[in-house]
Formats: C-alpha cells, structure tokens, sequence
C-alpha cells in the first residue's frame, strides 16, 4: 500500500506540475510542447549503492537531467552540451529487505522544455545475512594499459585499451567462472559523465570475434579525452556479477601545430610585428609574448581567409626586447595552442636591423619582370609573323592576277585576221590603167608575194 500511495502521489504531482507549464505557457503566444519522457535502468548495482542511467529517447536531447526518489529531488546534472544519456549514483539505506525504493527522473532541452516523468525503478534492499553461506566474491580488479603507453595522442591516431585479468583463486578458476564479459568505462573531462564502452560495438580488429579485454577506438576525433577505467563480468547462478574497476588511465589530445614565425615589416612607413601560422589553419588566434612571460602582449583574431596578423611594435622600457608568438586553433571540443615561435631582437629607437638570412634581391620582382619581358617578346614574335604570313599571300596574289592579265592579251593578239574586202565592178578608165599595170608588174623581175589577192577577177556581165 506504501508504494500504491507513493506512485498515487507522484502522479498527482505530475499532473500539478504539467497544469502549472501549461498555465505558464498561456502567457505566451507560442506555448512550449512536452517532450516524451525518458527511461531508467540499472546500470552497476552493489549492495551499498546503485549506478541509474537516464536515458531520453531516440532524436532527443537533454542539457539538464533530474532524478526523483519518490517525489523528491535527489539529485541533478546540468551540462554544458545536449547529451542523450547521463549516470546518476544512488546509496541504498539499510532497512527491510521487503522494502523497495522507486527513482524516476526527466530532462530538459535547451530550448526550455521539459519532458514527461519516467516510469518508476524500483531498487529492492539486500540483507548483508540474506544468504550467508553464498556471499557475493569479491574479484580481483583488471589491469588496463593503453597504447600509446603515454595517454597523449593527436587527432587521426589510433587509441588500443588492454583490459587483462589478473589470476583467479584455484576455487573459482573453472570455466564457468571465466570473465565472460568485458567493459571500459570512460569519464569525460568537461561533464564528469561516465559511459561505458562494450567490446562489440567498440572493437574493429579484423578478426570476427574480438580478442577477449582488447579495445579499439580511433580515429581521435576530439571526444575521447578523460579518464578510462575497466572491468570484467562473471557469471554466477545469481547472473552476472561485476569485479571491481581497475586502475585510471588518462588520454589527452595533443596536437602538434607548426611552429609560427614572428619577423619585422614595415607598413607605411609605421613597424609591425608579422606574426605567420600554419596555412592549414585560418582564422586562428594569435598572441604575442615578451620572452619569458607568461601573460601575452596583445592578442588578435586573423580573418576567416589569412593566416597571419600583424602587430603594432609595443612601447619598449628597455633598449632591446624579445618577442615571441603564438596561435591557438579549435579542434574538435578543444582549444590547441601552437609552441611559440623563435625570439625576434626589437631595438628600441633606431631603425630595426635588416635580417641578416634576407635575400639581398627581390627574387620574386626579378623573376615578375622576366616573365613579362618573356611575354612581350613572344606577344612581338607572333605579330611578326602573322604580319609575314599576310605580305606573302598578299604578294602571291597579285603576280597569279599579273600572270593572268599577260596571257590574255597574248591569247587576243593570235586570233585577229584584217581581212578588206574592194569592189569589183571597175570602169572603163580604170580598167585601163588596170591593165598597164599588170603588164608593168608582169616584167617587173621581183616577186610580189600578195599577188594572188592583188589581182582582179574578171567578172562577165
């Protein structure tokens, strides 16, 4: 009956509270919707105490997570990110062992809704003599090594965990009692939350079946930085029973960035400080340090496209000082700091010494001004001949239009005949005269070669 009236009251108290977010949203024009609620189960149990993992469902998140014993309030974790799942560790009071202790728990998203009540857990009490001549053994704990041996990894590596099991006692040292299960429990360093890692789903060896305490995780993507502990299960006719954890091991991702270059330039006529990262990283921001301090200078954000910011030479109390510089990129959840650069010499009033590994030529003008004499002078050359291409064709044409003009007037001169035609009715007088002269011609000792044409046809009328 204690428990009906306990769940009775619980529900009432549900059902105040929904009335009063309701009543709240009223207010507002958009009323906020409640999300469903989440579930609860035993994670770890112990004698002494309990871990509780609340778990939202599937598609939603949580940044707040509250734990009820009964109706009251036990505990809460509030975290930075939206999460799907946090652990709560709950100790049993010593009481019957017929008394059972119910725990429900909610959420609430970041938009400030929460969710329904989850069902009731109930823990039941276990009595120290409940049955004294089975005591529940107490394991060994594992050994858990990680490789690398040193923790420290950076993003892309491969993180092995090796959780090994000590020697049992010869009393429990048959196959029944053989570890049958293995978990790795990892502790995030920013929230605190405890997730536990099973083989399964963790190892990717080649192998079908993973090797029994073998842990495979990678590539490091950012999250996998916190502390790391292990255990093992045996089974017992009482089901499976926990050892206890092993030793902590701590992995920390480090990336190594290249290392920056701080160097003098002079910008309209006024000195910076060019402090030059990685151009793999833009964006990033930098620091500059006097050498040997802690503290920066000054500090600034490089745009999102360049990779490098300049400096205002500070105002300097000693005649020489050394400068140094820093960038400092996100990478994943994480803010990575480069080393910082070599020390650069700054004089104070005089002009800054020229560097003594400076080209003394401007390699980058001299090769600009060769490649655009290079350029010009291909630009003229293809001219020239463009031009040479157009003179002989032009040339080519006009003596074919000579050849032609000269063949046609030879042509014409062969074909013209000057035929005259004379009358051939003559008079009596002419005939006369005629006639003289054709005995004239017929004594004449020469030979006329158009003779034939030049004399006259007689005619009969």
């Amino acid at each position: 009956m204690q428990v009906v009236s306990g769940s009775r009251s619980l529900w009432i108290y549900s059902l105040l509270l929904s009335s009063l977010h309701l009543w709240e949203g009223q207010s507002t024009p958009t009323p906020p919707l409640f999300l469903p609620p989440p579930e609860i189960y035993i994670h770890l149990r112990t004698e002494e105490s309990a871990v509780l993992v609340c778990r939202a469902p599937e598609g939603h998140h949580g940044t707040i997570f509250m734990l009820y014993k009964y109706r009251e309030k036990v505990d809460s974790q509030e975290i930075n990110s939206s999460v799907t799942e946090v652990q709560f560790t709950v100790r049993l009071q010593e009481g019957d062992s017929d008394q059972q202790e119910l725990f429900c728990c909610l959420y609430k998203d970041q938009g400030g809704r929460y969710s329904g009540f989850s069902p009731y857990l109930p823990l039941e009490h276990q009595k120290a003599d409940a049955d004294p001549t089975h005591p529940i053994p107490s394991y060994s704990p594992p050994v858990l090594s990680v490789t690398p041996s040193t923790g420290v990894v950076k993003h892309g590596d491969m993180l092995s965990f090796s959780c090994s099991v000590p020697t049992l006692p010869q009393s429990l040292a048959n196959f029944e009692n053989k570890p049958v299960n293995f978990v790795l429990l990892r502790t995030a360093v920013r929230t605190g939350v405890t997730s536990p890692i099973f083989q399964p789903q963790s190892s990717r060896t080649t192998n079908p079946e993973p090797l029994p305490g073998l842990f495979t995780l990678g590539p490091v993507r950012g999250g996998e930085e916190g502390g790391y502990t292990c255990l093992y299960q045996i089974a017992t006719k009482k089901g499976l029973v926990n050892s206890t954890v092993s030793n902590l091991v701590h992995v920390t991702i480090k990336d190594t960035l290249p290392l920056p270059t701080l160097v003098l330039q002079q910008q309209t006529d006024v000195w910076h400080l060019l402090c030059r990262g990685s151009p793999a990283y833009p964006g990033a921001l930098f620091s500059l340090y006097l050498a040997d301090h802690d503290l920066p200078v000054a500090t600034q954000r490089a745009t999102s496209i360049l990779h490098q910011v300049a400096f205002p030479v500070p105002v300097q109390e000693t005649p020489l000082a050394f400068y140094q510089c820093q960038y400092t990129v996100l990478l994943g959840e994480a803010w990575s700091n480069s080393e910082r650069s070599l020390p650069l010499i700054v004089t104070k009033g005089a002009a800054p010494p020229a560097m003594p590994d400076a080209p003394a030529v401007d390699w980058p003008l001299v090769l600009g001004s060769l490649s655009a004499v290079v350029l010009f002078l291909c630009s003229l050359a293809l001219v020239v001949i463009v031009a040479h291409r157009k003179a002989k064709a032009a040339a080519e044409e006009r003596k074919k239009r000579q050849e032609a003009q000269f063949w046609t007037q030879v042509h014409a001169k062969d074909h013209i005949v000057d035929l005259t035609l004379r009358r051939a009715s003559f008079t009596s007088q002419e005939w006369a005269s005629a006639g003289t002269a054709t005995e004239t011609s017929s004594r004449s000792p020469l030979w006329n070669s158009m003779s034939t044409f030049a004399t006259p046809s007689h005619q009969i009328h």
